[in-house]
């Protein structure tokens, strides 16, 4: 709204209500010394000078709200970009709190290709693991969905930590390989690497010890009621055990 309506509005407002207050205090004398046909019109005038000036400041007051109004999505719209393309940029971050596995997977194909040979030979030795771990819960889901075990979820929820847990020792590994230069030795490479290998494949054992169970239990389905018990602390004592 231009500035020039906004003042005559005030204006108008201004004048309305002090004409009204005028009249209301004069009125007698106004009706003695002309009419009160000349009483009446000015009270219009004044009533419409006050609801000109009201309607062009509640459309100036609408005016400032939707400005900011839409100056607030537009900072949405900014936030939004600034977070998708902070996530672009960190493909090691996680996701309310999770790491995104096709992200993970990719690095583990694309980290080692510049890396000695030494190191490079790492790479389909992670991506086993990997593979074993995605083997682990397809049969888990399987096996669920299959006998109706939908008791046993929890158990599909633990391999999906366990998961988590490799990529987070994963993450640790390729931060270390990003800062590889030809002056780092590479026998600490090496020992970092062998070290986050032999901690995922203690949670591969754990996820193969738990479908063991979980199947044992659904097997027993029928005849004993006792190792649903067992499962449950099997998984509590994982959920302990897991770093």
């Amino acid at each position: 709204m231009k500035k020039g309506i906004t003042i005559t509005g005030t204006a108008a407002l201004i004048i309305g209500a002090v004409g009204r207050i005028v009249l209301a205090v004069e009125k007698y004398d106004i009706i003695r010394y002309s009419s009160a046909a000349t009483n009446r019109l000015l009270t219009w005038i004044s009533r419409g000078l006050i609801l000109f000036g009201v309607a062009v400041l509640a459309g100036f007051v609408a005016q400032i709200l939707l400005a900011r109004g839409e100056a607030k999505k537009m900072e949405q719209r900014l936030d939004a970009l600034r977070t998708a393309d902070r996530k672009a940029k960190a493909p090691l971050s996680t996701e309310s709190g999770r790491f995104n596995e096709e992200k993970m997977h990719e690095l583990l194909r694309t980290l080692f290709a510049s890396a000695p040979a030494e190191l490079a030979a790492y790479q389909p030795r992670f991506q086993t693991q990997l593979d074993r771990m995605n083997e682990y819960q397809a049969n888990l889901q399987r096996l669920l969905r299959n006998n109706d075990a939908t008791e046993l979820s929890e158990a599909e929820s633990f391999l999906d930590k366990v998961e988590q847990n490799m990529f987070g020792k994963m993450r640790q590994i390729y931060n270390l390989m990003m800062m590889y230069d030809e002056t780092t030795p590479i026998e600490e490479l090496k020992t970092a690497l062998d070290g986050g290998l032999a901690h995922n494949e203690r949670a591969l054992n754990q996820a193969k010890k738990l479908n063991a169970t979980v199947t044992e239990y659904i097997n027993n389905q029928g005849v004993t009621q006792e190792s649903l018990g067992s499962v449950e602390a099997f998984i509590k004592v994982l959920q302990e055990e897991l770093t």
